[in-house]
């Protein structure tokens, strides 16, 4: 901790300074001798801030040196997001010539309304790279050289190409920034748990390899059970018959499918949606260990009463050691439609 590197500090009647720093909190407090002020940066990430009198303040600062950024699919609430200060770059979606932004040029009513009214279903678009050099642009700016970017899996689109191309445009902008952009191989609230995992790491002091390896390590833990409240959306975007959709309602008959590491699985399917929610708790009990904390998370589109009773249920079951709620981003319920309902969850090792 060289005295070169110092960042003078106005403390100004001795009062405690604010800290604008990206991911900055306070973390402990004490009093001691002598007389200097000054900010050092230490090579792992925390910075101590030094008031020394003949009566003096000392606090130690942790620092986030490592920005995460993750796109709209993650479904991260926006608590979470805020306390973790996780970027979100929003994936397009085109209802005719109109581009609209996820989760933000529309309301949920909005835009399920214009989704129920379509006879041609609107398409994704993945983000431009520059919407990716912006956010790691706005974190470079806040003080972080390192970022982890963690994206929907390239399997179902082409986000993590326009993420890998957004870093090579800061690292020619930025000389000194370090980018790592990481596939998922998962989506919605199961991306989601990726970005938290990698997160909580750095919110623990992680460096960015540990971070990126504390994700690769959760994601294949982690399953993405739901239920298809229809099969009009699948068919309207030429992904089932027309007839399968219709004999789907008139039988009421839910499909169920899985998204594990990737891969996504047909799970069978269940008449009425009572039936669906029973074989989808039967489903992950299956799948947890039973003697492992478990992390959880509900998500829904349009379905706000039925989650919160699947919430219930699985507070109840299963006890995990933390749990939320989310609804589907708008770009991904364009073939699901209003009335799916999932669980998502993983077991630590």
């Amino acid at each position: 901790m060289g005295g070169d590197n110092r960042l003078p500090l106005v403390l100004g009647e001795h009062r405690p300074p604010k800290f604008d720093s990206w991911g900055a909190r306070p973390f402990s407090l004490f009093l001691r001798g002598e007389y200097s002020t000054g900010l050092w940066p230490a090579q792992d990430g925390y910075g101590i801030l030094r008031h020394h009198s003949s009566w003096s303040l000392f606090i130690l600062v942790i620092v986030a040196r490592i920005a995460l950024v993750t796109d709209s699919a993650s479904g991260i609430p926006a608590a979470l997001r805020d306390q973790y200060k996780i970027a979100v770059v929003p994936i397009g979606f085109l209802f005719g010539d109109s581009l609209y932004v996820d989760n933000v040029s529309l309301s949920h009513d909005e835009f399920h309304a214009l989704l129920k009214s379509a006879r041609r279903l609107p398409t994704t678009a993945s983000p431009p790279p520059g919407e990716f050099l912006e956010a790691f642009r706005e974190a470079y700016h806040q003080g972080c050289k390192e970022i982890l970017c963690i994206v929907t899996s390239r399997a179902l689109t082409g986000t993590y190409s326009a993420a890998a191309h957004g870093a090579e445009l800061a690292r020619q902008e930025m000389a000194d920034i370090r980018i790592s952009v990481m596939d998922s191989r998962c989506a919605a609230a199961s991306l989601g748990f990726v970005v938290l995992a990698a997160a909580k790491a750095v919110a623990d002091s992680a460096t960015l390899d540990q971070a990126a390896a504390r994700a690769e390590e959760v994601i294949p833990r982690i399953y993405m059970l739901g239920i298809l409240d229809t099969l009009e959306y699948l068919a309207k975007g030429g992904r089932v018959p027309q007839v399968a959709a219709w004999l789907s309602s008139l039988l009421q008959v839910k499909p169920l499918f899985q998204f594990h590491d990737g891969q996504i699985t047909r799970l069978g399917a269940v008449r009425t949606k009572a039936r669906a929610v029973s074989r989808m708790l039967e489903l992950t009990r299956q799948r947890l260990q039973p003697d492992r904390p478990l992390h959880a998370a509900v998500f829904h589109t349009r379905a706000p009463e039925e989650a919160a009773e699947l919430a219930a249920r699985v507070q109840v079951e299963f006890q995990p050691v933390d749990l939320y709620t989310t609804e589907f981003s708008q770009a991904m319920s364009i073939h699901t439609g209003p009335g799916l309902l999932g669980l998502a969850f993983y077991n630590e090792p």
